[in-house]
């Protein structure tokens, strides 16, 4: 894990707090401030302890290298995952004069996408 958790301790509050008794991890970076503040609303402990934090590709030579792997040879399909890493693959591509090549190459393969936030990513 590269960050340390936080706890941030419940409010005091009336004692109708739907979550009072509850501690809520949180392993999300994205958003978990706002999570954590909500919880503490309703009366959870919550403890902070991202595992995962998204970071910028623009500069990334290996995202570069590997963009240009999936120019040079083409797949039949690809599976997108996420919305958010696949703009920031397409952006990175931008970012590096590739855009185009990549965006023809992904308009000839079959394109597969987890979720509906996925698949709005690739329209």
């Amino acid at each position: 894990m590269t960050a340390r958790a936080e706890q941030a301790p419940a409010s005091p509050g009336p004692a109708a707090e739907p979550l009072a008794g509850f501690t809520i991890v949180l392993t999300s970076d994205r958003r978990s401030e706002e999570f954590a503040a909500s919880f503490t609303r309703r009366g959870a402990s919550v403890v902070r302890a991202p595992i995962l934090r998204i970071v910028p590709t623009g500069e990334d030579a290996e995202l570069e290298a590997a963009t240009r792997r999936v120019v040079e040879a083409p797949p039949d399909d690809v599976v997108v995952t996420t919305a958010i890493g696949f703009r920031g693959w397409v952006e990175s591509a931008d970012a590096h004069g590739q855009a185009d090549d990549l965006l023809r190459v992904l308009g000839n393969a079959r394109i597969l996408a987890r979720g509906p936030k996925g698949r709005g990513a690739i329209r």
